[in-house]
């Protein structure tokens, strides 16, 4: 189920990142920012993305599959806190549809 988030929620989410990172990462809050990547700044490692998605998942109720939310990261690169924000957003404002609109674009005939 896709639903609509505003600006309000984008931020809840941002923040609720941040404490997420700071707490799991040992980081003060006030040194979380968005332009900050989280593995090469933060001293992260890969698997904190897929317990940050997990977390999203339960929290929206999403029933998004973990290979879906893969295959959209492998498209759609995320390093920074900013990044990670953004594209949660989408998968939750996207749900199931979060492929439908990367298909590749058709090249016209020559």
């Amino acid at each position: 189920m896709a639903v609509k988030l505003s600006e309000a929620e984008k931020r809840q989410i941002y923040e609720h990142i941040r404490q997420f990172l700071c707490e799991e990462l040992d980081v003060p809050l006030e040194n979380i920012q968005p332009h900050m990547k989280i593995i090469d700044d933060l001293r992260g490692d890969s698997m904190i993305y897929l317990e940050l998605v997990e977390e999203f998942k339960k929290k929206y109720d999403l029933h998004v599959e973990i290979r879906v939310i893969g295959q959209y990261f492998q498209r759609h690169p995320v390093y920074t806190v900013g990044e990670v924000a953004t594209a949660v957003g989408e998968i939750i404002e996207r749900g199931d549809a979060l492929l439908s609109d990367d298909a590749p674009e058709e090249k016209p005939s020559t």
